[in-house]
């Protein structure tokens, strides 16, 4: 294994890990923040989604010859099966993949708000004395990350660059979401810690199941691919047209826009692009 995919496994983890240092004082970051991160992660997913990730479905072997058309069903239908994947996860993730958390009494409290036509001061956050449910959403999670691990690297060594920074983007909101609700759970830090631990380690682990134990079938890695893009489309689509769509600024229109370019300029693998 490179040094290159390790440091790429080391740089998911700390990505979740390190937002512990907020459990033992108590703090929760700023709605404004998360917002900006979720929008800027979720953007970035969307972009490297077509720019990198959907054409690597389709190529071939050789870097000049795509897929033979029969595949192309296959491979499509492997795309609507990660949609709907992701639609079964978020009964138990209940959207923390897109930054906030659809709990029970937040969604109780937003409808009595909608009734009396008043505003949330933390729509989708969770109250910070309350108690909410953590196995099934580590659960959900965990296999969330699990599955969109599995193409980061590909069967030559070659990391899907795209893919790492748009993982390590959205997984922000999503330690965010964890770290507010051990605090209101009143966990213990290494307990806290341990959970998280569990979630950042799932990536690389489904990254290291493709490339030692699934095999190396060139139609069966497309459609790895195929169910990981759809599971990244549900949630940068959910992100980008259902996250505070009724307070639309020109920041978060900036902020797409700045993923999309920083999208267009991430190196995809080597055989996408190949130098002429």
């Amino acid at each position: 294994m490179s040094t290159s995919i390790i440091l790429a496994y080391i740089l998911i983890v700390i990505g979740i890990v390190g937002w512990a240092v907020l459990i033992p004082s108590g703090k929760h970051v700023g709605p404004k923040f998360t917002s900006y991160i979720t929008i800027f992660g979720g953007a970035f997913l969307f972009a490297s989604c077509f720019i990198n990730l959907v054409p690597h479905i389709f190529l071939g072997e050789d870097p000049y010859r795509f897929v033979t058309p029969k595949w192309h069903f296959k491979i499509a239908a492997s795309v609507m099966v990660g949609f709907l994947i992701q639609l079964l996860l978020e009964q138990l993730t209940r959207g923390a993949e897109h930054g906030h958390n659809h709990c029970p009494c937040c969604e109780e409290e937003h409808e009595a708000a909608e009734h009396h036509h008043s505003h949330l001061p933390h729509p989708g956050h969770c109250h910070s004395g309350a108690v909410h449910p953590i196995t099934g959403l580590i659960i959900g999670l965990s296999i969330h990350a699990f599955l969109e691990g599995m193409p980061l690297v590909d069967l030559d060594g070659d990391i899907h660059q795209g893919l790492l920074y748009g993982i390590v983007l959205h997984n922000i909101p999503i330690a965010l979401v964890l770290v507010s609700l051990f605090i209101s759970n009143h966990y213990g830090f290494w307990r806290s810690f341990g959970l998280l631990a569990l979630f950042a380690i799932m990536t690389p682990l489904g990254s290291l199941c493709n490339l030692y134990l699934i095999p190396s079938n060139e139609l069966f890695q497309s459609i790895i691919m195929g169910v990981v893009v759809g599971i990244l489309l549900h949630v940068a689509v959910n992100i980008l047209f259902d996250h505070d769509h009724n307070n639309f600024t020109v920041t978060k229109l900036m902020l797409i826009l700045l993923a999309f370019v920083a999208a267009y300029y991430t190196p995809g693998c080597p055989e996408i692009y190949p130098t002429f």
